[in-house]
């Protein structure tokens, strides 16, 4: 596998980086336990859904180098409205939520550094104000006092900007009812929850941005890859921590208790290939192998009858919407087959099951003979 490198590719390794450290939904609370939306922001115009379109000549002005945007909710995409997508503003990915849901938006910018984050996001709480000037109120929030914030009387909803660092954080929070209190206090909690996030990885320059490790612990290296070339991607095609990787998977409710009690913390996944865990050891590998399993209860025949793979079928396959997140590797594809070798735990994938053994085989291999690296 080669690995061609170049701006775009440092900088796809620095939103990866920053989505590792992006809160998903149970970080601030266990009741958000479904996604609505985890989205990497390369530019200002990739920014126009999950920001109000005022916002971007703020960001170009100020030089935005890249930024994740991530929404969770207290209600599945599937109990939902259906889905807009006529480019108003859509801080939680065009899901029409039900009056029921509770739900938060996060979004992390980068700029080149700390004065030009403070100055974006002064302009961003400015220029996201005026859209409604005369009915907006501003706001001060209770813990996160150096926040700007705002709301509209009689709307269940309140917009809140930080800088930190070389950071813009944004905070949307949507409530059944207009209880201002109770938005202040939803808001306070998830930059409670994401500021000491970013403590851990603080904005980066452009040469340290090149330094970054594309493949930290030969992850990749070890995951099946039909491709001649990697070409990394934040949510296909790359190495994440667990945290990372829950940003892509339609139940993190699920996984995240699997992923922790097994001691996971490498994930990586290659498009059209495999999907493969690091665990803590042997034995949390076959715990973990035991519980993915289970979540396909539907078997298929695995290949030859190998104690160390099995084979499921999937009848209800999720569909990709390019708008929300999704399961980065199999959403499409019915048949699974989970793999343990030592202390890691991988899966492929196919609409065949005979494709999908094939695969099974050539990951078990891949394992077998990537123990010197």
């Amino acid at each position: 596998m080669t690995y061609l490198r170049g701006w775009e590719g440092a900088k796809t390794l620095a939103v990866a980086r920053l989505a590792d450290n992006m809160v998903i939904g149970a970080d601030v609370d266990p009741m958000f336990a479904h996604t609505l939306l985890s989205r990497e922001l390369a530019s200002p115009s990739g920014t126009s859904m999950v920001l109000a379109d005022p916002v971007q000549p703020v960001l170009e002005q100020n030089q935005m180098v890249y930024g994740y945007s991530a929404a969770a909710s207290t209600e599945a995409r599937d109990t939902m409205n259906g889905f807009e997508v006529s480019g108003n503003f859509q801080p939680f990915g065009g899901v029409i939520l039900s009056p029921a849901a509770t739900s938060f938006n996060v979004t992390v910018i980068q700029f080149p550094d700390q004065q030009q984050a403070q100055a974006a996001g002064e302009g961003m709480e400015a220029a996201d104000f005026d859209v409604a000037a005369d009915q907006n109120a501003r706001v001060t929030l209770d813990r996160t006092t150096a926040a700007k914030a705002h709301w509209r009387p009689g709307f269940p909803s309140l917009a809140a900007t930080l800088s930190d660092g070389r950071y813009v954080v944004s905070v949307f929070v949507q409530t059944p009812t207009a209880d201002l209190n109770g938005l202040r206090a939803l808001a306070d909690k998830v930059f409670a929850a994401q500021l000491p996030l970013l403590d851990n990885a603080p904005g980066l320059s452009k040469p340290e941005m090149f330094r970054l490790d594309y493949d930290p612990d030969a992850m990749l290296r070890r995951t099946l890859h039909p491709a001649q070339y990697v070409s990394i991607s934040a949510d296909t095609e790359i190495t994440h921590t667990p945290r990372g990787y829950l940003h892509y998977v339609e139940a993190p409710e699920v996984w995240r208790p699997l992923l922790d009690a097994n001691g996971v913390d490498r994930v990586s996944t290659a498009a059209a290939g495999g999907l493969l865990f690091r665990t803590r050891d042997d034995q949390a590998a076959r715990a973990l192998w035991s519980g993915i399993s289970s979540l396909t209860p539907s078997s298929a025949e695995s290949p030859d009858q190998d104690p160390d793979t099995t084979c499921t079928r999937t009848t209800t396959p999720g569909v990709d919407y390019p708008w929300v997140a999704y399961s980065a590797w199999n959403h499409k594809n019915k048949y699974i087959c989970t793999v343990r070798y030592h202390r890691y735990v991988a899966q492929v994938a196919s609409d065949q099951l005979v494709d999908a053994r094939q695969k099974a085989a050539a990951q078990y291999a891949l394992l077998a003979n990537s123990q010197g690296f």
